[in-house]
């Protein structure tokens, strides 16, 4: 099984707040935090023991272009 977790960062690069998306609305409360702080979303693939695999940036699109 693998575990994910929506991070939350402001424009800053400054960790916000963390969603599980196992949550119904976890990826739409997360949009909602990174819109109030300018930030962006990451999508983590976390290890058995919670270290960071691999990031994604899911929100906005444009960030992840970069």
């Amino acid at each position: 099984m693998t575990n994910v977790i929506y991070r939350v960062f402001d424009k800053k690069n400054k960790y916000q707040q963390s969603y599980c998306p196992k949550l119904e609305d976890a990826y739409s409360w997360a949009v909602s935090c990174a819109d109030l702080t300018k930030g962006f979303v990451r999508k983590d693939v976390l290890s058995e023991k919670g270290l960071t695999e691999s990031s994604t940036v899911v929100y906005p699109a444009s960030k992840n272009a970069n």
